[in-house]
């Protein structure tokens, strides 16, 4: 099948998704895979599946000539026989010509790589290829699913079933290169670390966790170990194709600088499914004594979504002529203070009464005011398909959740306090809620959100923003595994709420650890680690 080679912008602005590779980094891949210089290298098959300018193939090719003079083999045929490297861009397909037939000819070989079968100009992705690698390595590129044309995503769709949930074009890279893995055959990348954590990658871990090995994780969150600046979560996944279950080596840091050569590593049981989260933590995240929030009676959803905020969301000034039984108070992320809630006058125009679109003659006045805005309204997405539905919002407004206690949670978080709404407020699509009929309750689980317990959970199951700062979102609340608030002494409540009216959170984090240690003490996720949560309590 023949794809467009279209040019896609990632989110740095810059084209193909492609980000050049630090030397040191390349080094260490190719060691992962063991393409090594000194080992007998004229029948190991190797794979770069986006060579870029030639980062990795520059490497490769100097490390095939040393082993040739070695162990006495024929470069040219070994070169041939056993190296594929492929890439997209006719830009850098040219550039990888010129670099590659540079590299070839300082060693002292003529040989022109324009003319060479070791060169795809081709979508990696597209390709069927013949013959299994015993090695595969690189930097495959970083393309967010919306930047995707649609034709490539049902391509994809079709040919690969990680292609879910938004997934990045990474995640299908290493769905195959995995599928041309020769038996006990290892890939080495570096890419966004995302997918270790986040639904799109759900579909590949358990997929790795079935068929393969985990070998290495190297999670480096705030390090740049590319050759210009970008915000890419850096991670490196070496894998075996190999059913062995045994251990997993895990290397985590926060540090912007990151030596690869003084790495060391944490050993671990090698992962299955869901239970990769527990690779990151200093618990076992699983154990018994936690559970989620769900499971205690809390529901968890997302405020609402118009299509038009500028149309149904309006200052009190503004409305003052439409009927008061239309209008709800509507609190936003902007609202939210360590104080409370710092409320703006803004309502949110109801066209819902009991579950469906009101009949707009029964209020003139808000009739009125649509119909002034009609057009606008009708251009929406939402309303296409149903243009007689043309005054709807994307969610449908239920009245009771403005009267419901409600734990108010930002999608990004600007604060550290999180705020209780007693019940004033119709939430906004900028912030999750999580309800209950106890108040005091939602104190106690506002205070276990807001430890270092869950902040810990958050920053590795869920998606950070760049500079380290954990997002609540649905999907992560529902996974988070904290203790449950019955088990809770009664003496603890009471000093919890204490603490979050005082916004104390040193003793937040007291009392939570305090029920956390009772399972991180039997973790089976870092037995090797040499410093413990439960190492750190506090106890007061």
């Amino acid at each position: 099948m023949n794809l467009i080679k279209e040019r896609i912008k990632r989110t740095s602005g810059r084209n193909h998704g492609e980000v050049f590779t630090h030397k040191c980094v390349v080094d260490y891949l190719l060691d992962e895979v063991n393409y090594k210089s000194h080992l007998n290298l004229s029948s190991v098959k190797i794979l770069e599946p986006a060579a870029g300018a030639g980062s990795f193939a520059r490497e490769i090719l100097k490390r095939l000539f040393d082993s040739s003079l070695l162990y006495g083999f024929s470069f040219i045929e070994a070169l041939e026989s056993n190296i594929c490297f492929v890439e997209l861009s006719k830009i850098n397909y040219t550039e990888l010509i010129f670099q590659l037939n540079k590299t070839v000819n300082s060693l002292g070989i003529k040989y022109d790589f324009s003319k060479s079968r070791v060169l795809l100009n081709d979508d990696f992705l597209a390709i069927n290829f013949d013959r299994q690698f015993d090695c595969i390595v690189g930097n495959p590129p970083y393309v967010r699913h919306e930047l995707i044309s649609e034709d490539l995503k049902r391509f994809y769709r079709k040919n690969y079933g990680t292609f879910k949930y938004r997934a990045d074009l990474y995640i299908i890279f290493f769905e195959h290169s995995l599928r041309l893995l020769n038996k006990n055959g290892i890939l080495s990348f570096i890419c966004s670390n995302r997918w270790f954590y986040n639904q799109y990658g759900k579909l590949l871990r358990d997929k790795i966790a079935k068929n393969y090995h985990l070998h290495k994780i190297i999670n480096m969150e705030k390090a740049n170990p590319f050759d210009e600046n970008v915000t890419a979560y850096p991670g490196i996944a070496t894998i075996v194709n190999s059913r062995d279950n045994g251990t997993t080596l895990i290397y985590e840091t926060n540090k912007k600088d990151v030596n690869l050569e003084g790495i060391t590593f944490t050993e671990v049981r090698s992962p299955l499914n869901d239970s990769w989260q527990n690779l990151f933590l200093n618990y076992n995240l699983n154990h018994q004594a936690l559970t989620s929030v769900v499971n205690q009676g809390f529901e968890i959803g997302i405020g609402v979504a118009t299509g038009a905020d500028k149309v149904f969301i309006r200052n009190e000034k503004e409305i003052k002529n439409i009927e008061k039984t239309r209008l709800l108070p509507i609190v936003t992320s902007r609202d939210l203070t360590e104080k409370g809630i710092n409320w703006e006058n803004q309502y949110l125009i109801n066209p819902y009464e009991e579950g469906r679109l009101c009949d707009l003659d029964n209020y003139p006045k808000l009739k009125q005011y649509f119909n002034n805005q009609k057009e606008l309204l009708l251009n929406r997405y939402v309303v296409r398909k149903t243009p007689d539905k043309w005054y709807k919002t994307i969610d449908n407004i239920k009245v009771d959740l403005l009267l419901k206690p409600k734990l108010l949670l930002p999608d990004i978080a600007g604060i550290n306090r999180l705020i209780i709404d007693e019940g004033h407020y119709y939430p906004h699509h900028s912030l999750y809620y999580i309800t209950s009929d106890n108040i005091c309750n939602l104190k106690i689980l506002a205070c276990i959100l807001m430890s270092d317990f869950v902040r810990e959970q958050l920053s590795q199951i869920g998606i950070c923003m760049n500079g380290g700062s954990p997002r609540f979102q649905s999907q992560t609340l529902k996974k988070l595994r904290i203790p449950n608030i019955n088990s809770l002494n009664s003496f603890d409540k009471s000093k919890l709420s204490e603490a979050y009216e005082n916004i104390d959170y040193e003793l937040i984090n007291r009392i939570i650890n305090k029920y956390c240690a009772k399972q991180s003490i039997v973790s089976l996720s870092k037995q090797k680690k040499s410093q413990s949560i439960s190492e750190n309590l506090l106890v007061y």
